[in-house]
């Protein structure tokens, strides 16, 4: 019995983890493209902001400066969350194995993390409007019409539910181009990616890459793709006709992940039973302090 376990602990599982470690890496990450990804050491990370100043003031001759203070902006909290899953097998299974049933367990381990991990992530652009698993560090949601600016005026991120079209979309990106800032100025960013799920990615693609407006029959130039040659991302767990215009990704700015412990894979045997338990584990976060790089358009 001992030497049949030794054996297999020591030959068989590093295959059965190969196989697992194979199976996360070939899962796309997609959810990647939205997030600024960074990884933590810490128990958890935390971020605040602060405001600018305001615009200039005239300056009569000979009168004094007029002076300003910036505001301080709210924190937010990054708490790193454990995620992980287990199966047993025997040993009696493992010496039986003639159809690589055992390595397939492993593969599916390595594939629930990654799913696990995309899921999670996008859950935020699926939960935009709600406040039920994030909040942004004015308290409202990752998308909404009344966001705090620090001066006491209001922002927003949120627009009317409307199907993609020319025109929709170039109402979009303009609305995201005026957001302002904590003082009301222009926060100056542009539009650099459209974000869908699939059920939007021909309509979405013929808007942005035709040469010529797709809806119509008048010939005129699509500027969406020669003034702004808009990268669309499809985003597979997004499962409505919700869109999204984002801008160039920021590392201390909009959506943030922490990945405390990316996923690992351990194993460890049962004496009693010389069964042996596999399991995969990872540990992360994803947060938004300020969310003035991302604009929605909910579902029509």
């Amino acid at each position: 019995m001992t030497e049949a376990r030794s054996k297999f602990n020591n030959l068989y599982v590093p295959g059965l983890f190969a196989v697992a470690q194979e199976a996360y890496k070939r899962h796309a990450d997609t959810w990647k493209k939205v997030y600024s990804v960074r990884s933590s050491s810490k128990a958890y990370e935390e971020s605040s902001y602060v405001s600018g100043f305001g615009y200039l003031t005239k300056k009569p001759e000979g009168t004094g400066f007029t002076f300003d203070d910036r505001i301080q902006g709210p924190k937010k909290v990054w708490n790193h969350d454990a995620y992980a899953l287990a199966c047993r097998i025997t040993e009696e299974a493992i010496e039986d194995d003639l159809y690589s049933v055992m390595s397939q367990a492993m593969k599916g381990l390595g594939t629930s993390a990654a799913a696990t991990r995309h899921l999670i992530a996008v859950r935020m652009l699926m939960n935009a409007t709600a406040t039920t698993y994030h909040t942004c560090g004015d308290g409202k949601a990752l998308c909404a019409d009344d966001h705090v600016r620090l001066d006491g005026g209001t922002w927003d991120n949120l627009g009317s539910a409307a199907a993609p079209t020319t025109a929709t979309v170039e109402a979009a990106v303009a609305a995201f181009e005026n957001i302002v800032d904590h003082r009301g100025k222009r926060y100056d960013q542009k539009a650099k990616t459209i974000v869908c799920g699939p059920t939007l990615e021909f309509t979405m693609a013929k808007i942005l890459e035709s040469v010529l407006v797709a809806e119509n029959a008048n010939n005129a130039n699509n500027t969406l793709k020669t003034r702004r040659s808009l990268t669309l991302e499809i985003e597979s767990e997004i499962t409505d006709n919700r869109w999204f215009v984002q801008g160039t990704k920021d590392p201390d700015i909009g959506l943030i992940w922490f990945d405390r412990k990316k996923p690992v894979t351990r194993r460890h045997g049962d004496p009693d039973t010389g069964d042996s338990i596999f399991s995969i584990y990872t540990r992360f976060s994803n947060e938004c302090n300020d969310p003035r790089q991302i604009y929605m358009v909910p579902a029509a």
